[in-house]
């Protein structure tokens, strides 16, 4: 409703403009496309007409506002300010540039338009307002509240700031977050955690978090971690970092500590970096629960969305312990731009994704005594990866699906689903073998073998009110190394 307002009071401020001898037709043909919100037609109507009328200040501004609607802003940025060349007292001009600028992120250049406009009667209004949401973007919500207050106090009766009021008060809510979660595997290993986390967001430098997790083991294992973090958001260069510090706490030996830091910065137009590092517990296998086990990971993360018709994205980690051994891992995936139908919406894409480990541990469940004594010639022994996985060679091209339908504003359906169509890795097998003593050894040798892996999601998400959402999700996940199942619920309240 907001888009078709401006585009109607767009039409009628371009359609008063006095302008050089020109082909009126072709111009009410624009217009009528642009009303009819045809913009690829209507920017390639204008592209053959401008290289006739290269210097008429209508058909500079009306294609500088074509090309913002059809995503093409440096583009429009430049005819914008050859519109303003040629008419440098026009506000009107202006403040659709300032739009334009606000609308595709650019808040410094949008700031910088905005103070001339802000001393206008006949633009300041819009002119603060943008200028308290630019404010509210970039985390400054003091400067976002008194130029609210700045707008109130020239229109005590005005209702165009409750919106980002509104915005405001639901950003800065201090929060609760209560999550239970119980999973049980293959391994066989079950387990039963609880998690409070605790927040609030006051400034782009003040976004403190507290997590608090406990798990409980089957049989009898417990661990402890405790985490405080804090977001620090600087908009004027794109970006935004995390710092967290905390302790881990396994009841069967010794704390010790957990943290890291990373930094996601906006590099180029729809594109993003993020690096950084971490240190936090390994759960995953039955072993690493027994004992204090924590992993190390370094990693750099690339997105890119391509005019809203798909993402990409790509990321290496980097995982090492404390006995030296090291995980690289490579993945990427395409989505596709969301399809609506009715309440439904659809995506697709494809995931790959590449893993290895230095050194192999998957360890025989068995004494070398007791595999002679057990001895079958037609059997490779079993064993276990201890106390963590170390893939050799994986490789999986993965199938991905995403739905989501959400019929009411309080009422939503998500599910995610991946299928690896093509996977691969060298599969550990142990065997007795002899050393150069003639005695009985463990050897261990590789086989490359094809699987299947895949995981299914389900969330179910309720807002009981305003201010209180209730979450369930449930997946069911098999890979190389084990099955899963979880289930997960989380309830979230915001003061």
């Amino acid at each position: 409703m907001k888009i078709l307002i401006r585009v109607c009071l767009f039409l009628i401020c371009s359609n008063s403009l006095l302008s050089q001898s020109k082909n009126e037709d072709v111009i009410q043909k624009v217009r009528n496309l642009i009303s009819e919100k045809q913009y690829a037609k209507a920017e390639n109507s204008l592209s053959i007409y401008y290289a006739s009328y290269p210097d008429d200040l209508e058909t500079n501004w009306l294609y500088a506002q074509v090309l913002h609607w059809n995503h093409k802003n440096d583009l429009s940025e430049e005819k914008f300010q050859k519109a303003i060349a040629l008419s440098p007292k026009n506000t009107a001009i202006q403040l659709d540039y300032a739009r334009m600028l606000y609308e595709s992120g650019r808040f410094t250049k949008a700031q910088v338009l905005l103070v001339p406009l802000k001393e206008n009667d006949a633009t300041k209004t819009e002119a603060l307002l943008m200028e308290a949401h630019i404010y509210f973007w970039s985390g400054k919500v003091s400067l976002a509240k008194n130029t609210m207050n700045e707008i109130k106090k020239l229109y005590p009766k005005t209702g165009i700031t409750e919106e980002l009021s509104k915005n405001i008060a639901e950003a800065t809510f201090p929060y609760l977050k209560t999550n239970f979660e119980y999973q049980s595997d293959n391994q066989p290993m079950k387990f039963f955690a609880e998690k409070i986390e605790i927040g609030q967001y006051r400034s782009w430098l003040c976004n403190p978090k507290l997590e608090v997790t406990n798990y409980n083991f089957t049989p009898a294992e417990q661990a402890l971690t405790t985490k405080l973090s804090n977001q620090f958001y600087f908009a004027s260069i794109g970006l935004s970092t995390n710092l967290s510090a905390g302790i881990y706490k396994n009841f069967s030996e010794k704390t010790d500590w957990i943290g890291g830091i990373d930094f996601n910065l906006k590099i180029v137009k729809n594109t993003s970096l993020k690096l950084g590092y971490n240190k936090k517990p390994y759960l995953g296998t039955l072993t690493s629960t027994t004992f204090n086990l924590t992993q190390n990971n370094t990693f750099g993360e690339l997105d890119y969305e391509y005019n809203k018709l798909f993402s990409v994205h790509a990321g290496y980690n980097n995982q090492f312990f404390s006995d030296k051994n090291v995980i690289q891992s490579f993945s990427s995936w395409i989505i596709s731009k969301p399809f609506k139908l009715s309440d439904l919406i659809i995506q697709f894409g494809y995931g790959f994704s590449y893993s290895d480990a230095k050194n192999n541990l998957y360890t025989s469940k068995q004494t070398v005594t007791d595999a002679i004594s057990n001895f079958n010639p037609n059997e490779t022994i079993d064993g276990y990866y201890n106390p963590y996985f170390t893939p050799k060679s994986q490789m999986v091209n993965s199938a991905l699906l995403l739905l989501n339908y959400k019929p009411s504003k309080l009422f939503e359906i998500g599910v995610k689903a991946n299928y690896g169509f093509a996977a691969k890795c060298q599969n550990p097998f142990i065997y007795l073998d002899s050393d150069s003593l003639g005695n009985s050894v463990f050897a261990t040798n590789f086989s490359s073998t094809s699987f299947n892996p895949y995981e299914v999601s389900g969330t179910i998400t309720h807002s009981i009110s305003s201010k209180f959402e209730i979450k369930a999700t449930y997946t069911h996940q098999e890979t190389f190394f084990y099955n899963r199942n979880n289930a997960n619920l989380g309830l979230n309240y915001r003061f």
